[in-house]
């Protein structure tokens, strides 16, 4: 197994990063409810940048995990790399200077997909033939632009295995320009002051070496299934969804996808969330520091800040209205190394993820210890009238110091 701990956590930063990429949890909802926001907009053609995506991410990484190994220990690296980070389970010790063909049985892309939504129409594992592609670039030195990769079969769509064929010859997704270094925004930050932050937040500092796939390559916690996914794949994904919009609707388009991409951060906050407030660790740990349903956002708070999103903190609270902060978040840093500057905001997922919190703790039974994160759950909370508003007033993409979002009836 990979081994995980080589990795520590920054403290400084609230992230860890692997061989060049920055490394954040997500759950099983987000990941599908993304990749069928960007599917359902069937009038732009996503897969190249969906699969180019993954590839770009996974090649970085993969190239600095493999130096200096020869090939059949770069293939035992590849497949350790993704059973560790939750992915599933793949074999490629067929690969040859040809390429290979890959069947699986075990993937958290179409087992999620058809939990949630059901039987699809077309293969979905996108990430997995990215990052196979991205797997015999780097171990037979083939540039990117020169894999071919597609799916063929799909769990998701009825079939008994996932069949990915990864080939030499005229490449078929989209290829990045090299990234930046991250720089941190290292400024003065507003705490959360409450008096339990530390004591939740150390409990679970440690807790990202115990997120490793199991005997099936899945990391099943707090009701979900978490991924350990790049971060520049996750939101590479939302930006070439904006930019695809943009071409198509104009400067409508930053709105529209925007609001669509804030809405499956919306379904992260309340399904990871309502799984993690609604989890034995959650009864255990937090639970006996909570006396008010605004020290259930502090203590959601304080464990998330371990998660690698950057340091949140919540500066105004209340059932009407809440600023949230998160210094030195994922989708800002993501953005800013990618791609440079923006004169709009770009932090959906946060976003997203704060607004549905508050509707878990303010507009929900949740804290009365009623289990309410299921589908229908979702849907009866985002038909509510008592719905909340998302205001994204700073981003660091924009020159801020940090991320500012406004969350009010």
């Amino acid at each position: 197994m990979f081994d995980i701990t080589k990795y520590p956590f920054d403290t400084k930063h609230n992230c860890i990063s692997i061989a060049g990429e920055a490394m954040i949890f997500h759950c099983h909802h987000y990941l599908s409810v993304l990749l069928r926001t960007i599917l359902d907009a069937e009038y732009i053609d996503s897969r190249p940048f969906i699969i180019g995506s993954a590839a770009d991410a996974a090649y970085n990484q993969l190239s600095n995990l493999c130096a200096g190994l020869d090939r059949d220990q770069s293939k035992k690296m590849v497949e350790d790399v993704y059973k560790t980070f939750g992915y599933g389970l793949i074999n490629i010790s067929s690969m040859d200077e040809n390429g290979v063909t890959v069947q699986s049985t075990k993937s958290v892309f179409s087992r999620a997909w058809k939990q949630k939504f059901g039987l699809g129409k077309k293969p979905v594992d996108f990430y997995t033939t990215g990052f196979l592609a991205a797997a015999y670039a780097v171990i037979y030195d083939k540039p990117l632009a020169e894999v071919h990769g597609v799916q063929t079969t799909c769990m998701a769509c009825g079939d008994d295995f996932n069949t990915h064929v990864i080939t030499h010859g005229e490449g078929n997704f989209t290829i990045y320009p090299k990234k930046a270094e991250t720089q941190f925004k290292d400024v003065e930050k507003v705490k959360l002051n409450w008096k339990h932050e530390e004591t939740i937040t150390n409990a679970f500092l440690g807790a990202h070496v115990n997120f490793v796939g199991n005997e099936e390559g899945l990391i099943p916690a707090f009701g979900v299934y978490i991924v350990r996914n790049q971060s520049d794949y996750v939101n590479r994904l939302q930006i070439e969804f904006v930019r695809a919009m943009i071409e198509v609707a104009g400067d409508y388009g930053v709105t529209l996808a925007g609001e669509l991409l804030m809405e499956a951060g919306t379904a992260c906050g309340f399904f990871t969330y309502g799984g993690i407030m609604t989890s034995q660790e959650w009864k255990d740990v937090i639970l006996p520091h909570l006396k008010t349903r605004e020290d259930w956002i502090k203590g959601l708070i304080s464990l998330i800040n371990t998660m690698g999103w950057g340091y949140h903190s919540v500066l105004d609270l209340s059932s009407e209205r809440a600023v949230f902060r998160n210094y030195n978040d994922f989708e800002d840093l993501s953005y800013l190394r990618m791609y440079g500057t923006r004169d709009y905001p770009i932090h959906w997922a946060n976003s997203g993820g704060f607004t549905g919190l508050m509707q878990l703790i303010f507009s929900t039974d949740l804290v009365s210890g009623k289990s309410i994160h299921t589908e229908e759950g979702f849907r009866k909370m985002r038909r509510s009238t008592s719905r909340y508003k998302t205001r994204m007033t700073k981003s660091i993409a924009c020159g801020d110091d940090y991320l500012e979002v406004e969350i009010f009836r």
